[in-house]
């Protein structure tokens, strides 16, 4: 079977019968680490050879079976982590691409976690900036330069200064424009909710 978001492929095949034959005692701790090295970037290098050698024998697997299960489950969180899912949702596409039911509440439990983590990062930046925060810009032309002769090159300069924080954005005209739609659907949509 497979999903909207992940194409089961047989090696993908092969990585989730890995998966779902390791002991489930061990195998959420195992899960962590591994989302846990991808949140960071540090996807090659996850367990050091003597951590590979105990995971060999407490899953009871090959070295390459183990290598396969963190690939497929890197993998799989690559891919979940680019959608949003709703947990039922999730656990059921999981099980239509070949998880066991038992693996696939455990990876929507490790998933859950760390969407409510980034979350409260993304909720937490956002209070960096004042409720009521000064907005100023300016409009710049190049009129040419050595790459482009004779061409003009229109940037908007748009400054949010708060009181902690100042940020200052260069804007060429289409993303301008982008930004400007933007609002403009945000604004119909709160003129919506508001208006009866």
């Amino acid at each position: 079977m497979e999903s909207n978001w992940i194409k089961v492929s047989p090696s993908l095949s092969n990585g989730l019968s890995v998966v779902n034959a390791l002991d489930e005692t061990k195998f959420e701790q195992f899960l962590k680490r591994i989302v846990m090295k991808l949140r960071a970037q540090e996807t090659d290098n996850i367990f050091s050879e003597d951590e590979k050698t105990k995971l060999e024998k407490i899953f009871k697997v090959e070295s390459d079976q183990l290598f396969l299960s963190i690939k497929t489950i890197i993998y799989i969180f690559k891919k979940i982590f680019k959608y949003i899912f709703m947990p039922s949702d999730l656990k059921i596409d999981l099980t239509k691409v070949g998880l066991k039911g038992e693996k696939a509440d455990i990876f929507v439990k490790i998933w859950s976690a760390e969407t409510n983590n980034t979350l409260t990062e993304l909720t937490n930046k956002g209070d960096q900036f004042d409720d009521d925060p000064d907005f100023s810009w300016k409009l710049n032309a190049e009129i040419s330069s050595i790459y482009h002769k004779k061409c003009k090159v229109p940037k908007a300069y748009l400054t949010i200064n708060g009181v902690r924080n100042d940020l200052e954005v260069e804007l060429t005209h289409p993303e301008l424009q982008s930004i400007f739609l933007q609002i403009e659907s945000i604004q119909n949509e709160l003129d919506n909710l508001i208006l009866p």
